[in-house]
C-alpha cells in the first residue's frame, strides 16, 4: 500500500488519503504511517465511522495506551485508556468532559503533568457543531526550536520547569473531592527539560506542554521570573508560522504526536450543538 500524504499547512500536519483506520493494516502499512506521522506530526483522517474498540486498537499499533490519569474517571469503565469529550447527558449525567472543562483551551501537550509523558494522541470526532465550535490548533514544536536565536539556545540547555499538578487541580477546581494519597502517590511533581530529543527521529524539540504556568517554577529563577519565561517561550512558540488550526467536521480524526506539538482546544456554548468525540493515547518515553 502506497498512502498519499497532503500536506494541511506549511507549519505542519497532513492528510493521509483515503485511509480507514477501522482496517486491519499490516506492519508494512503501520511502518509507512508512522513514517508520515513523523514527518508531518500531525495526521488527519476522514471519513471515519470507529467503534471504541477499532480506535483503541489502531492507536495501540504505534504504542502502549494510557489509563486516565487521576482523578479523572473513565466514561466508560470497561476502557480506562479511552476519554470521552462530550456536551451530551443521558437520563440527566454527561457521557464525556464538557467542552468548557479547565485548561483544554491552554496550549498544552497532553500528560505533561506526569513523569512520563503522552507519546500520541488519536482523537476522533464523531459528532461536532455545524458552526461555532470545536477547532483544534496545533504548533510545531521542532521549527519552533530551530528559529529560536542560538543566545535562547544556550539559556534552555540542561534548563528545566517544574510542576505540581495536585497544586494546580486543587486551586482551579474546588469542587473535586479531597485527593486521595493513592491518587497524590500516582501523581507526584515533575521536573521537565525545556528541550528534548525526539526518540524517534533525533530532531530537537521544545517541550512547553505544561498545563497552566502560573502553577509551574524554573530552575534557578523567581516564581514570577519563570512564569514569565514560560510564557513567552510559548508565545514565540505559537506564533502564527508554526501553527494550524483544524476545523472538525464530523467522522474526522487527528493522529498528533505530543513528543514535538502543542494543541489547544475551543470552548463554546451547548446552544451551537451536539459534541461527542473520543481519545486513545500512548505512552511516552521521555522527555525526562
Amino acid at each position: 500500500m502506497t498512502i498519499e500524504f497532503k500536506p494541511l499547512s506549511d507549519a505542519l500536519g497532513a492528510e493521509a488519503v483515503g485511509v480507514n483506520a477501522a482496517d486491519d493494516f499490516c506492519d508494512a502499512t503501520i511502518a509507512e504511517l508512522n513514517d508520515g506521522w513523523l514527518r508531518h506530526k500531525i495526521l488527519l483522517f476522514r471519513d471515519q465511522d470507529l467503534t471504541v474498540e477499532q480506535q483503541m486498537a489502531f492507536t495501540g499499533r504505534f504504542g502502549k495506551l494510557m489509563n486516565l490519569a487521576p482523578p479523572a474517571k473513565p466514561f466508560i469503565p470497561e476502557h480506562p485508556e479511552m476519554s470521552v469529550f462530550s456536551n451530551i447527558k443521558v437520563d440527566g449525567k454527561p457521557i464525556g468532559s464538557r467542552p468548557d472543562r479547565a485548561f483544554g483551551a491552554n496550549w498544552h501537550s497532553d500528560n505533561s503533568f506526569l513523569r512520563v509523558p503522552a507519546g500520541g494522541s488519536f482523537f476522533y470526532a464523531k459528532e461536532v457543531p455545524e458552526e461555532g465550535g470545536d477547532d483544534t490548533w496545533f504548533a510545531n514544536m521542532t521549527t519552533a526550536y530551530e528559529a529560536l536565536p542560538d543566545e535562547m539556545k544556550s539559556k534552555l540547555e540542561g534548563l528545566r520547569w517544574n510542576y505540581s499538578h495536585v497544586t494546580t487541580l486543587q486551586l482551579h477546581n474546588p469542587k473535586l473531592p479531597p485527593f486521595t494519597e493513592e491518587d497524590k502517590r500516582a501523581l507526584p511533581d515533575v521536573s521537565h527539560p525545556f528541550v528534548h530529543t525526539h526518540t524517534e527521529t533525533g530532531k530537537r524539540a521544545l517541550f512547553v506542554g505544561i498545563l497552566d504556568t502560573r502553577e509551574a517554577s524554573v530552575d534557578g529563577m523567581s516564581k514570577q521570573e519563570g512564569i514569565e519565561f514560560l510564557d513567552e517561550l510559548r508565545t514565540f512558540a505559537t506564533q502564527p508560522q508554526f501553527t494550524y488550526v483544524h476545523k472538525w467536521t464530523p467522522g474526522e480524526a487527528i493522529f498528533w504526536d505530543n513528543r514535538c506539538v502543542l494543541h489547544r482546544g475551543s470552548i463554546f456554548p451547548d446552544t451551537n450543538g451536539r459534541r461527542l468525540c473520543y481519545r486513545a493515547t500512548t505512552l511516552g518515553v521521555g522527555p525526562s
